[in-house]
Order: C-alpha cells, then structure tokens, then sequence
C-alpha cells in the first residue's frame, strides 16, 4: 500500500485532491490534514509517505514550513504544491524548501491526477505561467539582454520582483524569510548596482535593462 498526504484547509478541495489520488489506482491510501502542525505531527511518528501534496495557505503556518519539515524528515518524498498563490516569491520559497512541482488550482492546462503521475515518474509539474516566471528569473543570471547591465544575485531579483509589485520591506522580509535588516541591505546593494535612489527608479532601471 501506497500513502498520500494531503495538507489542505478547504474541505471541498480536499476532497478534489483524494480524488486525483484515487485515479491513481487501488492501492493509495490518504492521509488528509487541514493545518500544517498536524501534518508535520503525523510524519514525525508515522512512515514518510510516498507523496505528499501541500497547499500554501493553511490556518496555522505557510505550507512552506511543511514542505520544509518533509524535506528533513521524508528526503525522498515527492512534494507538490497545490495552491492558488501565483505571486512569484511565494512559487520560488516553494521550491527552494523541496517541493518539486507546484500546480494552480484550477489551471485547466494540467489535471491534478496527471501532474501527479508525472512527479510520480520523475517529472516536475509546473504550471505554464510560472514556468515562464522561472525562466525569466534564471535569465538575469545567465545572459542579460543588456551586455552592461549590472549582475544581480537571485535574492537581489526575488526582492526586486518583490518590490514592483508594491510589496512593503516588511512584506519582503516575511515572504524571503529574512530579517528586516537583510532587506535594507539588499535595498542598498541593489540602488548602488542600479544606480538608482527609489525604489521606483530601481525598478524601472532593472526593467530597462531586462532584469525584471
């Protein structure tokens, strides 16, 4: 016998989620929670499962810190996000913290139960619109469509990206995990790089000089 974990708040959804299991065949069990300390509970006393489906959104933690727990307690589980956060810090937390697909609900482009079978086989699903976030996120590090553009690290872009999108430094903190502190000294790294003195005028540049 094969086991699912299921961590997601909404009862309906969760039972969409058993479902994509079930279609999986006869021999999946699931084991469901609706908060991410129980989650993280079970599979410190139980066997690690052999894959685990996490939304982000859930009442008593991120489900960022559930993926994170699997990835010390369960390594070789298969960890997929299912959730309706698209923002682009949110997807890059994810997957930094071990989870190796992250699906939207609702993305008609992939079907919960085919998204699985694909981690299952060694695939990553990713739905396309932020596989597209992905790829732009990679470029600035690789091969800056401005030859002199400045080389930003990948927290540089992540709290970049996270800025044009009208974040405050305090929401920046909290969604890359780091002190306030860190985020005024990327702020100041990124302004000296960009040769810039806003935040609107480090966006801007970063844009002009396809960074962003």
């Amino acid at each position: 016998m094969l086991h699912a974990l299921l961590v997601e708040d909404d009862v309906v959804f969760r039972r969409t989620l058993a479902e994509a299991v079930a279609g999986l065949g006869t021999n999946w069990a699931t084991h469901a929670f609706g908060n991410g300390h129980d989650a993280i509970a079970f599979c410190a006393q139980a066997a690690c499962p052999d894959l685990a489906l996490v939304d982000l959104g859930l009442p008593d933690c991120s489900g960022v810190e559930v993926i994170r727990a699997l990835a010390q307690q369960c390594p070789r589980t298969p960890v997929m996000v299912v959730s309706v956060f698209a923002d682009e810090a949110r997807v890059l937390e994810a997957i930094r913290a071990g989870a190796l697909g992250y699906i939207l609900k609702g993305d008609p482009s992939l079907l919960i139960t085919q998204a699985v079978e694909q981690l299952l086989a060694g695939v990553y699903p990713l739905s396309p619109m932020l596989a597209n976030y992905l790829f732009k996120l990679a470029r600035p590090g690789l091969t800056p469509s401005d030859p002199n553009a400045p080389r930003l690290t990948p927290r540089e872009t992540e709290l970049l990206a996270l800025i044009a999108d009208g974040n405050s430094y305090a929401e920046c903190a909290e969604a890359m995990g780091i002190a306030l502190s860190g985020v005024q000294t990327h702020v100041r790294n990124l302004y000296r790089k960009l040769g810039a003195h806003s935040q609107l005028q480090a966006v801007k540049r970063a844009r002009d000089q396809g960074l962003l």
